[in-house]
């Protein structure tokens, strides 16, 4: 039998299989999700074994630190002058790109391979290898959160939100990336996309499930980027 939906707990129905588990969707909201979930353990060995990542390389480096740029730029009137932290931050290049728009930056990511290529690249920012939970005992708080492609990862879903509005100051802002599954271009055999990807991915949004769980732990999206690929991208605040 199928898990309750963890976004509005309505009934779920089997989507079918891939690479040994069941992907189940909300009838409701559209959320769908491996059911049941990988461990914390065995999504923390995944993270582990990133052999492609070394303190001296990083896959695609100049391209990533190229769009992180960018997107740097078009955030900088909440970066400048603020304290500000990539969720997820992997080589540390969102981080490094944010810095140089003038901002505190902080990253953090369960890889630790990740992170000693962000610490030798990237001195001038602080990152961390740890979870968002663990991370959130030091009650610091953030005025922007980047948090990309991330969300979909988690096996906790209302633990890492909650962990995101503790680092979170009342009226901070939040931008979230992550796919959309019930955009016009997922295939009608989901399981057949090539974004379900278990165990990497273990959580796939609609923009309503996304605008629920963000407003139950206190977020109000205030943008919604429209997007031709099968994304979502929104700016929230905290309120």
């Amino acid at each position: 039998m199928s898990s309750p939906c963890a976004i509005c707990r309505g009934r779920t129905a089997s989507l079918g299989e891939k690479r040994g588990f069941t992907l189940s969707r909300c009838t409701a909201c559209g959320f769908a999700f491996c059911d049941p979930m990988p461990s914390h353990g065995q999504l923390a060995a995944l993270y582990r074994e990133e052999s492609d990542i070394a303190v001296d390389s990083y896959p695609k480096s100049p391209s990533r630190f190229r769009r992180a740029f960018i997107k740097a730029i078009k955030f900088g009137r909440f970066i400048r002058g603020h304290d500000l932290i990539d969720v997820g931050c992997g080589g540390g290049f969102v981080a490094e790109a944010m810095r140089r728009v003038g901002g505190r930056a902080t990253g953090i990511d369960v890889s630790e391979n990740s992170i000693a290529y962000a610490n030798r690249r990237f001195p001038n920012c602080e990152f961390a290898a740890e979870t968002l939970e663990e991370f959130a005992k030091q009650d610091r708080k953030f005025d922007f959160i980047y948090c990309s492609e991330v969300i979909e990862h988690v096996p906790d879903l209302d633990s890492f939100v909650t962990a995101l509005a503790q680092i979170c100051r009342l009226d901070g802002k939040l931008f979230v990336i992550t796919p959309d599954i019930g955009h016009w271009r997922v295939p009608k055999d989901i399981v057949s996309w090539n974004v379900v990807d278990p165990p990497r991915h273990v959580r796939y949004f609609t923009d309503p499930s996304l605008r629920m769980l963000l407003e139950r732990h206190g977020f109000v999206i205030r943008r919604k980027i429209f997007k031709v690929k099968p994304g979502l991208q929104v700016l929230a605040e905290r309120v």
